[in-house]
């Protein structure tokens, strides 16, 4: 297939890109500062002169607490720009499959620690899951009126090397590999240690996104996760700091604690579990401990 990847530069972007290249797919990069996906001609170009197989939407505001600072920002480029790129399939490529990568944090808080199914209800608590509920509530739109495959992700977390620091993972071992670099005591900024969260490793996430456009969809929606929950500061206490000798003291920073935070959020991944890898993520947080390590 020929694959347009939109935000192919960003963190998921180029672990996309290399999963298709070696499946045999050409993939198509789009991004900053070529392609504005809030200029609706430089979308539509994009579409028209590649008329692409396949198109997988991954620029957006994808941070919780940088929608809560910019929500306005958000809903344009997550809700505004997608509607952009679906005119542009509609209009030159639509027969297209096209993904588009969604949230957990669409759903509602859920009652007790139960998993999370694609047909419980969704009702976001912050602008980013609000901005998703969106851009899915137009696939659908869009999947009935013009007849367009949109398949929909709602991927709860994943992390990995090049995350950035404004999630919470990667914040954690950058500063635990830089103390541990050099080799004397300190302090490491944290926000909210007591949520719950599925995460997983970006390989086996962008394994999933390339199953669900090489096969034929059941379902127009899909969580993607693992579906094991690791409370964050057990990750931190258990994984992370013991990852270096030196001893590391841990401070709340009130500027890294969210307005409203969900206490629990776990995939039921039943819909992708024959895609499923399943990489351990203290594998995966070692990894990110090495590269930190290596570069600072």
């Amino acid at each position: 297939m020929k694959v347009v990847i939109v935000g192919a530069s960003g963190f998921v972007g180029g672990y996309l890109a290399r999963e298709l290249e070696s499946a045999g797919h050409s993939v198509v990069k789009a991004d900053l500062p070529e392609l504005d996906l809030l200029n609706a001609a430089q979308v539509d170009l994009l579409i028209a002169n590649n008329k692409p197989d396949a198109v997988v939407n991954l620029a957006a505001i994808s941070s919780v607490g940088a929608s809560w600072k910019c929500p306005a920002d958000t809903i344009s480029v997550n809700v505004n720009g997608s509607l952009n790129l679906l005119e542009a399939i509609r209009k030159h490529a639509p027969q297209a499959k096209t993904l588009l990568i969604g949230s957990a944090e669409e759903y509602a808080v859920p009652k007790g620690e139960t998993k999370l199914k694609e047909t419980d209800p969704l009702e976001a608590s912050n602008p980013y899951g609000i901005s998703k509920i969106a851009q899915e509530n137009f696939a659908q739109l869009y999947r009935k009126k013009y007849g367009m495959k949109i398949v929909c992700t709602r991927s709860f977390n994943h992390t990995g090397v090049g995350q950035t620091t404004s999630f919470a993972l990667p914040s954690f071992v950058k500063q635990v590999a830089e103390i541990d670099k050099s080799g004397k005591p300190g302090k490491i900024l944290v926000g909210n240690l007591s949520a719950r969260r599925d995460f997983s490793d970006v390989e086996d996430v962008v394994h999933v996104y390339r199953m669900l456009l090489e096969n034929e969809n059941e379902f127009d929606i899909y969580n993607v996760g693992s579906g094991i929950t690791h409370k964050i500061e057990r990750l931190l206490k258990d994984v992370i700091l013991k990852l270096t000798p030196v001893d590391i003291e841990i401070v709340v920073d009130p500027e890294k604690v969210r307005p409203v935070e969900t206490p629990y959020l776990c995939a039921d991944n039943s819909r992708i579990q024959k895609y499923w890898n399943g990489t351990d993520i203290r594998k995966t947080l070692k990894k990110m401990f090495d590269h930190y390590r290596s570069e600072v």
